[in-house]
């Protein structure tokens, strides 16, 4: 397996494929500053299930793989996050 590239950011890491594809967790929680950045995660794919067709699962050096997703992926998942970024009782 390809080397795992590892940004810090105000002292969050986010995991990035050596492909460049992000971490879905690392991201929501890094734009959301959120605790439970599953529990959104999870309420986004059951809300919006086709953002699934954008996604992948990686192991990166864990034993479970966690989804990973590419720019024009992220995108779509942004847009919406944009909801739970406006509304603090979501997040």
């Amino acid at each position: 397996m390809d080397e795992t590239i590892v940004f810090n950011l105000n002292n969050e890491s986010v995991e990035f494929t050596p492909d460049g594809k992000v971490s879905v967790l690392d991201a929501i929680r890094i734009l959301t500053n959120s605790d439970r950045p599953s529990s959104i995660w999870e309420n986004l794919k059951t809300e919006h299930p086709e953002i699934l067709t954008h996604c992948e699962d990686y192991p990166f050096q864990r034993e479970a793989a966690v989804p990973v997703v590419n720019s024009e992926g992220w995108e779509k998942i942004w847009l919406l996050l944009i909801d739970y970024l406006s509304d603090p009782d979501l997040a």
